[in-house]
């Protein structure tokens, strides 16, 4: 169930980000070129696909697998209730997922697994501030297969233009559509997701085998092609 309501997340991210980038040939309608918007797509892309095989693609025993989705919906149930009180609520459903977050507290720390948390994520969870994952970002992209600073680096980035911070606004100082330039700067964003949509998508294919067509040669070889780029990284490829 959340394989496949992330993995249409993460595709969504990815076709909308797709219509929005200009295409590499001239073309008689206008066009949008919104290298910050296209930043913000790319990088909640590759969170969905961080999320996708936290939660699904890594392979792990039922009693992991079920902690971590315990841990997922205390997180969820905690964010519900916090932001429904910051905004001084007075829905009658406020009750029932304070109530929902209490019980999965109270399954979350008594699990086997909760031991395996570090202490700074145990303190979290009892301060009512429970983590989305059990692990860190280097390890699941030891996990995935991915080289952590390749990843590191995409992700930092995409996110400077999420937060309009004095990167971003530098280099829309010298943005200008339409030039060589500014079409290489928007196809970054595309490239930077290739490599996790083509993981994602061979994932779901492993999860529901017969159901999705085979890959063509042409997405074969790109799927080869960057998933080798996405494990020895770019300043280690040959």
């Amino acid at each position: 169930m959340y394989a496949e309501q992330i993995f249409v997340k993460l595709l969504a991210h990815c076709l909308t980000l797709r219509r929005l980038s200009p295409a590499p040939e001239s073309s008689s309608q206008p066009e949008l070129w919104d290298l910050s918007s296209n930043s913000v797509l790319a990088r909640a892309a590759i969170e969905a696909f961080d999320a996708l095989a936290y939660l699904a693609l890594t392979p792990q025993e039922p009693a992991l697998r079920e902690f971590r989705l315990l841990l997922w919906e205390l997180h969820d149930a905690n964010r519900r209730a916090k932001m429904l009180g910051h905004i001084g609520s007075v829905d009658p459903r406020l009750a029932d997922i304070q109530a929902s977050s209490k019980q999965l507290y109270e399954r979350a720390v008594r699990h086997k697994h909760f031991g395996s948390l570090s202490k700074s994520l145990q303190k979290r969870v009892h301060e009512q501030d429970p983590p989305s994952f059990m692990n860190s970002q280097r390890e699941r992209c030891q996990a995935n297969g991915i080289d952590h600073d390749y990843f590191n680096a995409l992700t930092m980035q995409l996110s400077q233009y999420a937060h309009t911070s004095p990167f971003s606004v530098h280099q829309l100082f010298e943005f200008r559509a339409g030039s060589p330039d500014a079409l290489r700067m928007m196809s970054l964003p595309v490239q930077f997701v290739l490599p996790f949509m083509l993981r994602a998508t061979a994932g779901m294919r492993s999860l529901f085998p017969g159901i999705t067509p085979d890959p063509s040669e042409g997405v074969s070889v790109s799927l080869a092609v960057w998933t080798e780029i996405s494990s020895r990284g770019v300043k280690n490829a040959v």
